[in-house]
Protein backbone atom coordinates (compact mmCIF):
# COMPACT_ATOMS: atom_id res chain seq x y z
CA UNK A 1 0.00 0.00 0.00
CA UNK A 2 1.22 3.35 -1.18
CA UNK A 3 1.58 6.67 1.43
CA UNK A 4 -1.03 8.08 -1.14
CA UNK A 5 -3.34 5.40 -0.40
CA UNK A 6 -3.20 5.65 3.20
CA UNK A 7 -3.11 9.37 3.61
CA UNK A 8 -7.39 9.07 3.49
CA UNK A 9 -7.66 6.35 6.19
CA UNK A 10 -7.62 6.30 10.19
CA UNK A 11 -5.82 3.36 10.75
CA UNK A 12 -3.21 0.76 9.31
CA UNK A 13 -2.53 -2.59 9.76
CA UNK A 14 1.08 -3.58 11.07
CA UNK A 15 0.97 -5.44 7.83
CA UNK A 16 0.58 -2.24 5.89
CA UNK A 17 2.62 -0.25 8.01
CA UNK A 18 5.72 -2.88 7.64
CA UNK A 19 6.60 -2.00 4.51
CA UNK A 20 5.95 2.03 5.00
CA UNK A 21 8.75 1.40 7.84
CA UNK A 22 11.18 -0.73 6.11
CA UNK A 23 10.12 -3.19 8.75
CA UNK A 24 9.49 -6.76 10.00
CA UNK A 25 5.64 -6.76 11.05
CA UNK A 26 6.86 -8.42 14.31
CA UNK A 27 9.63 -5.55 14.42
CA UNK A 28 6.44 -3.11 14.29
CA UNK A 29 4.58 -5.00 16.94
CA UNK A 30 7.24 -5.06 19.47
CA UNK A 31 7.44 -1.32 18.99
CA UNK A 32 3.85 -1.14 19.78
CA UNK A 33 4.60 -3.34 22.82
CA UNK A 34 7.03 -1.10 24.47
CA UNK A 35 5.16 2.17 23.49
CA UNK A 36 7.43 3.41 20.41
CA UNK A 37 4.28 3.15 18.26
CA UNK A 38 1.05 4.06 19.20
CA UNK A 39 -1.71 1.64 18.20
CA UNK A 40 -5.22 0.34 19.22
CA UNK A 41 -6.13 -3.18 19.35
CA UNK A 42 -9.80 -3.79 18.28
CA UNK A 43 -11.19 -8.25 18.37
CA UNK A 44 -7.86 -9.54 17.04
CA UNK A 45 -6.75 -6.67 15.13
CA UNK A 46 -3.91 -4.27 15.94
CA UNK A 47 -4.58 -0.47 13.75
CA UNK A 48 -2.20 2.30 13.56
CA UNK A 49 -3.42 5.39 13.07
CA UNK A 50 -2.41 6.46 9.93
CA UNK A 51 -1.38 10.24 11.46
CA UNK A 52 1.47 9.05 13.29
CA UNK A 53 2.43 6.03 11.33
CA UNK A 54 3.10 8.83 8.56
CA UNK A 55 4.50 11.00 11.20
CA UNK A 56 7.47 7.77 12.14
CA UNK A 57 8.02 7.49 8.41
CA UNK A 58 8.75 11.29 8.20
CA UNK A 59 6.25 12.18 5.99
CA UNK A 60 4.12 15.12 5.98
CA UNK A 61 0.35 13.44 7.11
CA UNK A 62 -1.24 16.94 6.00
CA UNK A 63 0.26 17.52 2.81
CA UNK A 64 -1.80 17.33 -0.29
CA UNK A 65 -1.27 14.42 -2.17
CA UNK A 66 -1.09 16.51 -5.46
CA UNK A 67 1.59 18.53 -3.79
Amino acid sequence: MSIDELRPRLFATVAEAAPLLRSDERTVRRAIEAGHIPAVKVSNKTLIPVRALLQLAGVDADQDADT
